[in-house]
C-alpha cells in the first residue's frame, strides 16, 4: 500500500493529525512496519535490529491497513507510529 503525500493530507484534515511534511514521512514509515506486522502471526518481531513484541496483532495490523486504504485513520496505527519516532 502507498501512503501518498496528499492522501495523508486529506486523512490528516478528518482526524487530530498534523499534517506537515515530517509527520509525513513518520507515517508513511510506519505503515511499512503496519504491513510487516499485518503479513505475520507471530507475536514479535525485527525493527531497528531488536526484537520486539508486536504493539498490535495482526488482525489489528489488518484492520489499519483497510481503514487507510479508505482514507481513514485507525487509532492502534498510533501505537506503531510511536515506535517509529
Amino acid at each position: 500500500m502507498e501512503l501518498s503525500y496528499d492522501k495523508y493530507i486529506i486523512m490528516a484534515s478528518n482526524s487530530s493529525l498534523r499534517s506537515d511534511y515530517q509527520e509525513y514521512l513518520i507515517h508513511r514509515e510506519a505503515l511499512k512496519l503496519v504491513e510487516t506486522l499485518a503479513s505475520t502471526p507471530k507475536d514479535t518481531f525485527k525493527f531497528n535490529n531488536q526484537v520486539l513484541k508486536k504493539p498490535i496483532k495482526q488482525q489489528e495490523a489488518q484492520k489499519v491497513l483497510d481503514k487507510l486504504a479508505l482514507g481513514k485513520y485507525d487509532p492502534n496505527f498510533r501505537k506503531v507510529v510511536n515506535l517509529v519516532k
